[in-house]
């Protein structure tokens, strides 16, 4: 809807916006060289960039005065983007290491200025900023070489996990699934579990710690694997670490299924529009399989990061997983994210993940 590229102002300006009758439209970044020209901060005339701290206090505000955080974990979501209205900025809390993840050339251009003002909010943090390669070459800039900050290990529900900057994916541990995998936990004494792509054995190390019989974790990542095995060591619990290709370990597997509870939980798969397609078909071969992985009457979680894929559809693609597998599928829970990242009446898109629990038949 931008009417031209205007090449004289600097890509990343704050910048007032108009619609095309001239009436006033609000604040934002403005990038003539990505494909989000604009991306609004704010509806109102902002004079200044201190509505910047003031949206970091609110959301820190949240997740400290109302959400009680840090009494449960070190490790958590600080800012949300469109959830707390900083579009294109996530922020996330390692006990004493922020880690910024930028999504646009605005925030990128105000990193130093952003750094100041999380000082004003974590004085003792050390901030660490971050960028994916593909926002990074859709919105023209680079990040400077740093060195990463070394793990620091945090503290979830009684567990303890070590979260390692250099290989960590994103920001280094996902904060959105820390529910959910307090509620794997409550249902794991005496099972059996199989956690699939379990990266840094986020699900495996709770549930062998809440006295699951048997947990196996797999993944294709031999870093995060690393990382799971230290720390499955650091809460003394045991947990078996398969190297590989789900859909190779899944066909592999003996019939009948052996495990009680079943999490599947896949790296996001639809990046974008064009992903789709693919992005379709893999969950459907996945969850088939995973399907046959589950013990009669045992449980299914099943999850999905990618936000182009909605709920409904998801729920679709689950439902026909199930039928192709010959299983019936009873679903009691289907949850999100974890509270720290709230979704905005605004941006409802911001409501990515699925995490679906069931009973299997």
């Amino acid at each position: 809807m931008v009417e031209y590229a205007d090449r004289s102002v600097e890509p990343g300006t704050l910048v007032d916006v108009e619609d095309r009758t001239g009436a006033f439209a609000g604040t934002g970044f403005y990038n003539p060289d990505s494909e989000i020209t604009i991306r609004l901060l704010s509806t109102r005339r902002e004079e200044s960039d201190d509505f910047i701290d003031e949206r970091l206090r609110t959301a820190v505000a949240l997740r400290h005065d109302l959400l009680k955080l840090p009494e449960v974990t070190e490790a958590y979501r600080a800012a949300h983007a469109e959830g707390d209205g900083l579009t294109g900025l996530i922020l996330d809390r390692f006990g004493p290491v922020l880690v910024a993840q930028l999504w646009s050339r605005g925030w990128f251009v105000r990193r130093e200025a952003l750094r100041a003002s999380l000082k004003k909010v974590f004085p003792n943090a050390s901030v660490r900023f971050v960028a994916d390669d593909r926002a990074m070459e859709n919105e023209g800039f680079e990040m400077p070489d740093e060195p990463p900050p070394g793990p620091v290990v945090i503290a979830e529900h009684g567990a303890q996990f070590r979260v390692n900057f250099t290989t960590g994916h994103k920001t280094g541990f996902f904060c959105d699934q820390r529910d959910n995998r307090r509620a794997v936990a409550a249902m794991s004494a005496g099972k059996t579990v199989l956690d699939l792509c379990c990266y840094t054995g986020g699900f495996a190390v709770h549930a062998a710690k809440s006295g699951a019989k048997k947990v196996v974790g797999v993944d294709l990542d031999e870093d995060a694997l690393e990382t799971a095995k230290r720390n499955a060591k650091l809460n003394k619990v045991a947990v078996e670490w398969k190297h590989g290709d789900v859909f190779d370990i899944l066909r592999a597997l003996p019939r009948p299924s052996e495990f009680d509870l079943v999490i599947l939980d896949p790296a996001k798969l639809a990046r974008n529009k064009l992903e789709l397609g693919k992005a379709r078909r893999a969950y459907y071969d996945m969850n088939r399989l995973a399907f046959g992985a589950v013990a009669k009457g045992g449980v299914l979680v099943t999850c999905s990061c990618s936000g182009l894929v909605p709920e409904a559809e998801f729920l679709e693609i689950v439902r026909e997983a199930a039928r192709s597998a010959e299983r019936e599928y009873r679903v009691f829970r289907i949850a999100g994210a974890a509270p720290d990242h709230p979704v905005s009446t605004l941006y409802p898109e911001g409501r990515y993940l699925k995490a679906v629990f069931g009973v299997v038949v």
